[in-house]
């Protein structure tokens, strides 16, 4: 390699390595550091304890079986169910049917809302006295079926389907992007030979675009592990939110700064983040073993 060639190569990768090593090594390489101390975040003493807080993680039943647990039925439960509504209308929106700039605005409208507002929204809806859900219900005849959707064990559920609603759209509008680009010489001749749209779509239309599909999955993962503002807004201001809408995110946030109490445990926090690195790692890993191709000629 040419001397002048290495140096302007240099030149332009400079900025974006030292922007990484500012904004991401050096803020990890800190976090893993306040994590080895018993420290409230506010105060200069800092006490060190080494490995301390990673062992009261792993003993730590309320992180292990609400938080975590319920952070990875997000991503199993709410992944499943996202994509296959997206599948669905992906697969109808990339036929020739009329008005599909509408319906793909439509679909992803609920993308542009802030989480604070489809919160309430969702709340109102899914409201045990007066909620447009149980009103339904009433008015066909189906009160048998009218629940206190917000009740331990159904609450998760109820914030799962605001999730959804409010996540679908935005990953139906990326698999199209991808349908859209692949080739109608490939679609017109499977036509000819006698396919129908749903042996096109399984056959032809997936196949090609599975790299987009791998990358709509990780982004899904690393949001289900990161959401927090949906989770937070739903536990309605309380000192200690119902295990329903605590997930890792959640339970950082409460472990490092408090919600109406003084008790601030910044390094445990900070171990929480790590783990939730770790789960994003490792999901982003999995993901990309599973979705994995080669290089596609049309």
């Amino acid at each position: 390699m040419k001397k002048g060639y290495l140096s302007m190569v240099i030149l332009f990768l400079a900025p974006a390595f030292i922007i990484y090593v500012i904004l991401f090594l050096f803020p990890s390489a800190q976090s893993f550091y306040i994590s080895l101390f018993d420290w409230s975040g506010f105060t200069e003493s800092m006490n060190f304890i080494g490995l301390g807080n990673f062992r009261e993680l792993f003993r730590d039943e309320s992180f292990w079986n609400v938080a975590f647990s319920n952070s990875m039925r997000i991503i199993f439960a709410g992944g499943i169910i996202t994509f296959a509504i997206a599948f669905i209308f992906s697969g109808i929106l990339s036929t020739r049917v009329k008005g599909k700039r509408f319906f793909r605005g439509l679909l992803f409208f609920p993308a542009v809302i802030n989480p604070v507002a489809v919160a309430i929204l969702w709340s109102f809806i899914f409201n045990n006295q007066w909620g447009l859900l149980n009103s339904i219900l009433d008015g066909i005849g189906l009160s048998a079926l009218k629940q206190v959707w917000t009740e331990p064990g159904k609450m998760f559920w109820a914030l799962l389907v605001s999730l959804i609603w409010m996540n679908t759209g935005y990953y139906c509008v990326i698999l199209l992007a991808g349908l859209d680009q692949v080739p109608e010489t490939h679609i017109e001749a499977a036509y000819l030979e006698g396919a129908s749209q749903f042996t096109i779509f399984m056959k032809i239309k997936l196949p090609l675009i599975r790299n987009i599909v791998g990358t709509a999955v990780t982004l899904w993962c690393i949001n289900a592990v990161k959401e927090f503002v949906l989770f937070f807004s739903w536990s309605g201001g309380i000192s200690v939110p119902p295990n329903d809408a605590t997930n890792l995110a959640v339970k950082m946030f409460i472990t490092a700064f408090g919600r109406r109490t003084t008790i601030f445990r910044m390094g445990y926090a900070t171990t929480m983040g790590i783990v939730m690195f770790a789960v994003i790692a490792i999901t982003i890993f999995i993901v990309d073993r599973i979705f994995r191709t080669k290089d596609l000629e049309y």
